[in-house]
């Protein structure tokens, strides 16, 4: 009997490793020189506080983010979303422009409960917005002299024989723009960290990315490359680890509100 138990002990664990999110609380900084930097976001809604290459640059990105970057990052690479030069910081939960939907709210609050089917959705999401604005980026560009040239424009696009020659491929309808997740859970030094791993298409080439969520509503994303000597990817687990955050502001009604600012 006692026999039955252990096989079947190890049996529910195999499942679990195989299927579950891992359990690992080793979190390896990476061998390269290093600074302390202390960074605001824009406006100065928040103060980032972490240990980083000695060689990478950061900006703030907006009101509640900043990116890091490589030096080998180049002219084309600098706005991009997805690159191993670029590891972004953000506030997954707080709006910039507009609220987040309350869909991919429960998907984050999921995420930490075990439940994965959301963030997938939010990832599929994310990927697919990039690539309609990659296509939107190749419209031919337009200067506005006069109101009515804007409308002119806007009468131009609106005449189906008209419209730029650009339209999204047969083959994006119903496309996974997001798949192999894997999921690690680690108990980072300001709490909890799931560090979500994928497979995603820009266009026409496929990375190998990694999404940190912390438990305090921030996260780490990066892009893995074997053939950069140190990407994005290969720090956005170590950073989301020792990263400190001040925010200065309040949420009220989805609304933004600095602290000590009348409105």
């Amino acid at each position: 009997m006692k026999n039955k138990i252990l096989t079947l002990m190890i049996i529910i664990g195999l499942i679990f490793s195989l299927f579950g999110c891992q359990q690992n609380n080793t979190i390896i900084k990476p061998d390269v020189e290093t600074k302390m930097v202390t960074e605001n976001s824009m406006d100065d809604y928040v103060t980032f506080t972490f240990e980083m290459p000695l060689d990478w640059d950061i900006y703030a990105k907006d009101k509640n983010s900043l990116v890091c970057v490589s030096p080998d990052v180049n002219k084309t690479e600098f706005n991009e979303e997805i690159s191993p030069c670029l590891l972004n910081i953000t506030n997954y939960i707080t709006p910039d422009i507009y609220p987040v939907a309350d869909e991919y709210k429960q998907a984050y609050e999921d995420l930490f409960k075990g439940k994965y089917k959301g963030i997938e959705k939010v990832l599929n999401d994310s990927i697919e917005y990039i690539n309609i604005g990659k296509v939107m980026d190749s419209f031919p560009d337009v200067k506005f002299e006069t109101s009515e040239s804007i409308m002119d424009y806007f009468n131009i696009l609106a005449d189906g024989l008209s419209t730029p020659d650009i339209t999204a491929p047969e083959s994006w309808e119903d496309k996974e723009w997001a798949t192999d997740f894997t999921y690690s859970e680690y108990n980072g030094k300001n709490g909890k960290i799931i560090a979500v791993e994928y497979s995603c298409v820009i266009i026409n080439k496929t990375y190998k990315a990694i999404n940190c969520y912390r438990d305090d509503n921030y996260s780490v994303c990066g892009v893995f490359d074997d053939e950069t000597e140190l990407s994005s990817g290969d720090l956005a687990l170590w950073i989301a680890d020792n990263i400190e955050v001040s925010e200065h502001y309040k949420l009220e009604d989805n609304v933004v509100k600095k602290e000590g600012v009348d409105y």
